[in-house]
């Protein structure tokens, strides 16, 4: 892993990821492009909750890229803080596919071909979308855990 220390805040990222964006380049085309796109919406998610975290007075955040996904490792809270971090991930994807939406961006299934403003705006409602659904391992199950701990008995 490759670290870069901010602050409060670490970021790290697996030495593969470099290796793809290479191989992708190297093959032609812009499909590294699309690459590049698709690692900074994961970036943009994860480092949203490690924000978000650190404005909660949280003592450090970690987020870790692999070739195969990302996690924020960030303080738990044992209040409603603890859902507002856990839905800050998919607000952030959303807020941005809502922004490439407003400058014309559309939902496009074909990732490989469509327009960078298409693969950006459907990376991230995708992205934003599928974690809010509510099951454990997921950004929704977290913050609907959170959610029914509060409820009274």
């Amino acid at each position: 892993m490759i670290p870069l220390r901010i602050g409060r805040l670490t970021l790290r990222a697996h030495v593969g990821l470099v290796v793809i964006a290479a191989v992708l380049y190297a093959l032609g085309g812009d499909l590294w492009i699309r690459y590049l796109l698709l690692l900074a919406t994961l970036l943009l998610h994860e480092l949203a909750h490690a924000l978000v975290s650190l404005l909660f007075r949280g003592e450090r955040a970690v987020v870790s890229l692999w070739p195969w996904g990302g996690v924020a490792h960030v303080e738990r809270f044992s209040d409603f803080r603890e859902a507002v971090v856990a839905l800050a991930g998919p607000a952030s994807n959303l807020a941005v596919a809502g922004g490439a939406a407003a400058a014309g961006g559309e939902f496009s299934l074909e990732l490989g071909r469509c327009p960078p403003l298409d693969f950006v705006f459907t990376c991230n409602l995708v992205m934003g979308l599928a974690n809010l659904i509510p099951i454990p391992g997921l950004d929704g199950g977290r913050a609907l855990r959170i959610f029914l701990r509060r409820q009274p008995n």
